[in-house]
């Protein structure tokens, strides 16, 4: 077991993954002292899949939506002694292997780590490419500081901006409202490069008609 001297949680939100939550919930397993899958409503077999492992499913009735998953998972990982929640996709988009490297910073004082895809740019969907750049940009502006990738769901926050943050987007707004409220509270945000797979089957994700509500929804919190 490869684990850091923090204690983890990882909330893993899924939607119709069961062909690809097994193994993500195998992986980060290593380096997670507990994991908390939340199941958005799936209509597939991924909370039995998840409970497989032996690992906490929270189911929601009906889809809620990405960043509601990201809120109901946070909240029960608040309620384990745990220093850091670390957050990843449960399409096997993000690599748990990649999970020392994104807490390391938060070791040196930072206190949100954005798992990075732009050195894998150029692998990634022309349309998702696009949608990622404007939303990257425009949080970028209204944090104040350069962010790279503003709509990786792969991220490390420490306990106290778990407690201090919270969102009201339960969209894919999520990622941007958390960073630009954290900024506007003073944490430090960092990022590192991680490793991205992108599948045909999973094309969900802020594309251009999904950037635009994004950025309609980022209006809203100037």
């Amino acid at each position: 077991m490869v684990r850091s001297t923090l204690r983890m949680a990882c909330v893993i939100p899924a939607f119709n993954e069961e062909s690809t939550i097994g193994s993500v919930v195998k992986s980060a397993k290593k380096y997670c002292d507990c994991i908390i899958v939340v199941d958005d409503g799936s209509n597939d077999r991924t909370r039995v899949m998840a409970e497989h492992y032996g690992v906490n499913v929270i189911s929601h009735v009906i889809r809620l939506g990405a960043g509601a998953a990201i809120s109901t998972g946070i909240r029960a990982a608040l309620r384990y002694d745990i220093d850091v929640i670390v957050t990843l996709d449960a399409d096997g988009q993000h690599d748990p292997d990649d999970i020392p490297s994104v807490i390391s910073p938060l070791l040196d004082g930072a206190d949100i780590v954005i798992g990075s895809r732009t050195k894998e740019r150029s692998a990634m969907p022309l349309h998702k490419r696009l949608g990622n750049l404007v939303l990257s940009k425009f949080t970028s502006l209204l944090c104040g500081m350069p962010i790279t990738d503003s709509q990786s769901g792969f991220r490390a926050l420490s306990r106290e901006v778990a407690e201090s943050v919270s969102f009201t987007s339960t969209d894919y707004s999520w990622a941007s409202e958390m960073l630009i409220q954290a900024s506007r509270k003073g944490f430090k945000i960092t990022s590192v490069p991680v490793k991205t797979l992108y599948f045909k089957r999973r094309l969900r994700g802020a594309g251009i008609k999904d950037a635009l509500k994004i950025l309609y929804n980022m209006s809203k919190f100037r």
